[in-house]
């Protein structure tokens, strides 16, 4: 069932309609607030499978969010060492979509860096990584319902695009 939380800055849409496959819009400004529960209900999707032996494939969309702050570029660094081992081994991949090949780049560079970012993969639009997530799934013999492109919000995540989105 899709989850939405919403502030006066921003917002995330949870979607979990197409498990193992989980996709989040990001929406204006993540503050800490969002940031906790996001990390709580991805961290409850994820186990959830992981309990029933299958892994999640997860999709971050940032292309409506606005530049994180410091504090929360730290949040989101700090969270995958949060991760236990069950949920890394119930985690396949975590794709990252921004539409600034720039970013993508720049993203690619610190994961070289960075351990903790070094399963991160960025793709350019939603529907790219949904098509190399589905790929990967079914190679990992976890197929996913039927999902076709182009990809959209739950009607739950309706007011939150009409607030934050394009």
């Amino acid at each position: 069932m899709p989850e939405v939380r919403q502030t006066a800055r921003g917002a995330i849409v949870i979607d979990d309609r197409h498990a193992p496959l989980v996709i989040t819009t990001f929406m204006g400004e993540t503050d800490l607030s969002l940031g906790k529960w996001f990390e709580e209900m991805h961290t409850k999707i994820i186990l959830n499978h992981g309990a029933k032996g299958r892994r999640v494939l997860s999709i971050a969309d940032a292309t409506l969010a606005v530049k994180p702050t410091p504090d929360m570029r730290r949040f989101w660094a700090e969270l995958s060492d949060r991760a236990t081992p069950t949920m890394k081994e119930a985690t396949l991949a975590t794709f990252l979509v921004v539409n600034s090949a720039l970013l993508r780049g720049a993203i690619t560079a610190i994961s070289w860096m960075s351990p903790s970012l070094r399963d991160l993969e960025s793709f350019a639009t939603v529907d790219e990584a949904i098509r190399e997530g589905s790929v990967r799934l079914a190679r990992a013999m976890t197929p996913i319902p039927q999902l076709s492109v182009p990809y959209r919000l739950p009607e739950v995540g309706a007011t939150a695009r009409a607030n934050f989105g394009a």
